[in-house]
């Protein structure tokens, strides 16, 4: 597959297609079709040609959207639970 798909957080969002890492992204709240729907407007203005159904990159591949998984919030303290 030559296209990929990331979520992030939409106040982080600028561009959805980033063609240097050929990058699709998506805002981290759309989930299932509206996920799906959101990558396809995209490749829809990519002009590459949808299927009925699915998400398919230029070189015909299956697009597969990963799980959410929310950004970890990093804090700079260590806590040491024993010695």
């Amino acid at each position: 597959m030559c296209i990929r798909v990331q979520y992030a957080p939409r106040h982080e969002l600028d561009e959805p297609w980033d063609a240097s890492r050929q990058l699709i992204t998506i805002p981290g709240e759309l989930k299932g079709n509206f996920a799906l729907r959101a990558v396809r407007a995209v490749l829809t203005e990519l002009d590459i040609e949808q299927e009925e159904d699915g998400a398919r990159c230029w070189c015909g591949e299956l697009i597969r959207l990963l799980a959410y998984i929310p950004q970890q919030r990093r804090n700079d303290e260590v806590i040491n639970l024993g010695a």
